[in-house]
């Protein structure tokens, strides 16, 4: 006969169920099933949700076979809570919440003590609107990982979402005194205080998250809002406007967990292939075209958004490049090529100073990245910062070795700084391989051979120079070396 917990139990600190979790009272289940004689591992079975039916039909081929690869692999080993949490995380990535709760559930059980599980539990529950379930896994999360700035402010979100305002309000003011600070909870504090209907308070962290950044649609959306209701209407449509262009613009937020589930995402990989086939061809219209139908299908698709930068910048149209940086900007800031990508778009708009910065942010997150290096040097080789430049065409030279232009443009400033001896290896590795740009690379090279008083030097590649000018029908270039010829031979 089994007894009933007597005073013994009591003082252990157990109690017979937790509403909270649910997991003290998984586990006296477990023993009660074990002890009616079932299997460990058919005991925990069944006490753990059942696995979602998924129907594959709804899927791209690529991904239909990428679930159920991953779905198989559950089936076979049900218990393993990293293989129920993969299955949760790649029904996740396209958007199948209802179907991602129930693995992270199991898993969730199967490995308390994980972090990530507790987490992406929280997220998709929050996604599903069931914001008590979502506050009590962001909690326990949070638990497991009090550092986690990203578990801080989905919590300050679900905690306003449920009416929990004061709480809200707590954890965001915690949030902006870190460093450094989040625009996300100064725009959480203004939500707070528009509920409290306070509009001036909420213009003034609206305002502050605007501060921290630019881009930022929603801030920007409710700062007209709130001026809207303090009777200000000029300004609050100047808000409004500034807003429209910049809808799915927000601030980036570091979240390895959720860059994970993203890095899953194999939808609309047909269509970015396609896109990119047009780009190639010169069918700039047809490759806008497959790259959207890619972010349709994979909004976190960040190659697509690189793409379109580049895309749009080469059609002009600024404003849908920029509108591309900033929603990649939120799911991957430190990607460098999407700031090259931003850097060379506000080169071609002459917004040089802030092109600068782009490429600064490049080559702080990738400090080898040769192109940035050498795009940085030419801005600031405008401004006179020789010996500046010329560090950083070495230091695109050191990490793509025979960089033409990089090799050209050392010798150029090299010149420029009176060592002109110095200059002549640099220009003689940019002669290879010969093409319309070696008549120039060439022309620099006799040109500096006869300032060093070297005629027979000079004469022979100004002479190759010529012939690649006149071969490549560059008439101004060569109407220049035949007059340099002219007065060398005269001597």
């Amino acid at each position: 006969m089994v007894k009933r917990p007597g005073k013994a139990w009591r003082r252990s600190g157990l109690s017979r169920t937790n509403d909270r979790t649910g997991r003290v009272g998984a586990g006296l289940l477990l023993l009660a099933l074990l002890l009616a004689g079932l299997p460990a591992g058919e005991a925990v079975a069944q006490i753990l949700p059942a696995l979602p039916a998924i129907d594959g039909e709804r899927f791209e081929p690529e991904v239909r076979a990428q679930v159920e690869a991953v779905e198989r692999a559950v089936r076979q080993t049900p218990l393993d809570p990293a293989l129920n949490g993969r299955l949760g995380m790649v029904l996740q990535t396209y958007e199948q919440y209802e179907l991602a709760r129930p693995c992270y559930e199991r898993a969730r059980q199967l490995a308390p003590k994980e972090f990530r599980w507790a987490y992406l539990l929280g997220v998709a529950r929050a996604e599903l609107g069931e914001r008590k379930g979502a506050i009590t896994a962001l909690r326990e999360a949070l638990e497991l990982d009090p550092t986690s700035i990203a578990a801080q402010v989905r919590l300050a979100d679900s905690l306003f979402g449920a009416g929990q305002w004061e709480e809200s309000a707590a954890l965001n003011e915690r949030l902006t005194r870190r460093s450094p600070p989040l625009p996300q909870a100064h725009y959480g504090l203004g939500r707070v205080a528009t509920a409290r209907r306070d509009p001036a308070a909420a213009a003034g962290h609206y305002r502050r998250a605007i501060e921290l950044f630019p881009g930022y649609g929603a801030a920007l959306y409710a700062l007209g809002i709130a001026r809207r209701q303090m009777g200000e209407s000029a300004e609050a449509a100047e808000w409004l406007a500034r807003a429209e262009p910049l809808q799915r613009s927000r601030p980036p937020l570091e979240d390895p967990v959720l860059r994970e589930v993203a890095e899953l995402n194999l939808g609309g990989q047909q269509h970015l292939r396609r896109g990119i086939a047009h780009e190639a061809a010169g069918r700039l219209m047809d490759s806008i075209t497959e790259h959207e139908r890619a972010l349709a299908l994979n909004p976190g698709l960040v190659q697509a958004h690189l793409n379109l930068i580049s895309i749009y910048g080469r059609l002009g149209e600024a404003g849908k490049a920029e509108e591309h940086y900033r929603a990649a900007l939120a799911t991957q800031p430190n990607l460098p090529e999407l700031h090259y990508n931003y850097g060379v778009l506000l080169v071609s708009l002459d917004r040089i100073g802030e092109a600068k910065l782009a490429f600064q942010r490049t080559l702080e997150v990738e400090p080898t990245y040769a192109e940035a290096h050498h795009n940085y040097a030419v801005l600031i080789e405008r401004e006179g910062r020789l010996e500046e430049a010329a560090s950083h065409y070495r230091q695109a030279i050191g990490s793509r070795p025979g960089y033409r232009s990089a090799h050209f443009l050392l010798g150029r400033i090299l010149v420029n700084l009176s060592r002109p001896r110095e200059a002549i290896p640099e220009f003689e590795r940019s002669l290879e391989p010969e093409d319309a740009e070696t008549a120039t690379y060439a022309y620099a090279l006799g040109a500096t051979y006869a300032r060093l008083g070297e005629r027979g030097r000079a004469i022979e590649y100004l002479q190759r120079a010529y012939r690649l000018a006149t071969t490549h029908r560059l008439t101004p270039l060569a109407t220049r070396i035949e007059r340099d010829l002219q007065v060398l031979t005269r001597q």
